[in-house]
């Protein structure tokens, strides 16, 4: 789950509240003007235009990291809250005003906007939007202030703030006339609007706040689950190394692989993988690490200080610290390597063999010598015994024995072992089979000694 790049997403998402307004204004003004031809000075609005432009910097400017401490900031998104607003009602007059109701359902979002800030900004932004709406509409409705002072019972007051009214000041609505009452509906009507919208960004803002909860949890248990899997690769039992794909550094790496690799005291972090690590065809890692599935490479030679080792490579991509790293483990193959070169060089045909009788590996010359020698093959099934008992690979009570058998037309002497398993009662059985005399011959081993057991010939 990646952060997000401000430090407070309720600016962010107020940020983007006052863009949507800014586009809905130029909507909500130029579409009603261009159709009915009401008028508007559209170059003062403009200016309202651009002072709203100021705010959204401004907001752009506070989510930033470097933003002041919250207190103030809070105190600063409330002011320019409302001095939108104020803004708006500005541009509202000079777009025509009461001949312009589409504007008024542009002041819902900023009402809405509000609940980014608290659960009672909401509340105050309507009161204002309703006073900024009041306002504008006396300063254009004689009517109105003719409602009002008779409301009030005096008009003083009305004409100190906005004067008498001129014989040029045009009606309400252009076209038709439009009674006091219409006007007033309208103002009642907006003024209900705005405080249920409030009401309804309440609820709104208690649905955010529940999401943005879950949110900060479920990234604090990610965040700490990451770094339980950092430790976890730090300490793993094998070599393994983070590798950024992108530049092939390391990011980090097991303490198994600065002890195998033989860094010393120079860190592997930072460093460059086929810097740090020489293999013998690094294109092929190379492939696997920027590569989108990973993959593992067996028998791959490495060469650490003046040594040569074996090794079996897996690269897995995980997500690390918001980044796609290739995990790349080496496990060292090289005893298994030699000791399988020696068998698969030997003279004699050598087999492993499971208390169920089962095949569990075997070397190339018992490849060739048993035709059906696979993992997991029944080994009764290579060969047959001709004087029937025990069968041809357990060595009995001994836990060695040496027995002869016919292949074709050579007779070869199988010397067989039992390999006890610590905790277990089942024990493993080794088998060699090595050629000694061709079949008929009366002394197979050639020494006189040795004591032809029985004669087992292979299955065919």
């Amino acid at each position: 789950m990646p952060r997000p790049g401000w430090e407070n997403p309720r600016v962010r998402l107020m940020s983007d509240s006052w863009l949507l307004i800014i586009v809905a204004i130029l909507s909500a003004a130029g579409v009603p003007w261009f159709v009915s031809g009401f008028e508007a000075d559209l170059g003062t609005a403009s200016w309202g235009l651009l002072a709203l432009g100021g705010i959204l910097i401004t907001l752009t400017i506070l989510e930033s990291r470097t933003s002041p401490h919250e207190r103030w900031r809070d105190r600063a998104l409330t002011l320019l809250d409302v001095i939108g607003v104020i803004v708006m009602g500005f541009i509202w007059q000079h777009m025509g005003a009461l001949q312009n109701p589409t504007f008024l359902t542009i002041f819902a979002l900023p009402v809405i906007g509000a609940i980014f800030l608290s659960r009672w900004h909401p509340y105050l932004i309507s009161a204002v939007a309703v006073c900024v709406v009041g306002v504008v509409a006396l300063a254009q409705a004689p009517e109105l202030r003719w409602y009002a002072s008779g409301l009030l019972g005096g008009d003083a007051w009305l004409s100190a703030l906005f004067g008498h009214q001129s014989a040029a000041t045009p009606g309400s609505f252009s076209g038709f006339y439009a009674p006091s009452s219409y006007l007033i509906v309208l103002l009642e009507v907006f003024t209900v609007g705005m405080f249920a919208c409030a009401v309804a960004a309440e609820y709104v803002g208690t649905v955010f706040e529940r999401l943005s909860t879950h949110t900060a949890l479920a990234r604090t248990e990610a965040e700490r689950g990451q770094e339980l899997w950092a430790s976890l690769i730090e300490r793993l039992p094998l070599p393994a190394l983070l590798i950024d794909p992108a530049s092939l550094r390391i990011a980090a790496s097991s303490d198994f692989a600065i002890a195998y690799l033989q860094s010393g005291e120079t860190p592997l972090e930072g460093r460059n993988l086929f810097e740090a690590v020489r293999f013998s065809y690094p294109d092929i890692i190379q492939e696997l690490i920027i590569g989108p599935d990973g993959g593992e490479e067996p028998s791959t030679i490495i060469r650490i200080a003046d040594q040569l080792r074996v090794t079996h490579l897996r690269v897995l991509h995980v997500a690390h610290k918001e980044q796609r790293l290739a995990l790349l483990t080496i496990e060292d193959a090289t005893e298994a390597f030699c000791l399988k070169a020696a068998l698969d060089t030997s003279e004699y045909a050598a087999l492993v063999i499971d208390g169920r009788g089962c095949v569990l590996a075997f070397n190339k010359p018992a490849m060739w010598l048993f035709s059906g020698a696979k993992v997991g093959a029944d080994a009764a099934r290579l060969l047959s015994k001709s004087n029937g008992g025990q069968v041809w690979w357990e060595p009995g009570l001994t836990n060695r024995r040496k027995t002869h058998i016919e292949i074709g037309q050579r007779v070869y002497q199988v010397t067989s072992s039992a390999i006890a398993l610590e905790g277990e009662q089942e024990r493993i059985f080794t088998v060699s089979v090595l050629p000694v005399a061709k079949a008929g011959t009366a002394d197979p081993v050639g020494t006189g000694t040795a004591v032809l057991t029985g004669i087992t010939r292979q299955l065919r």
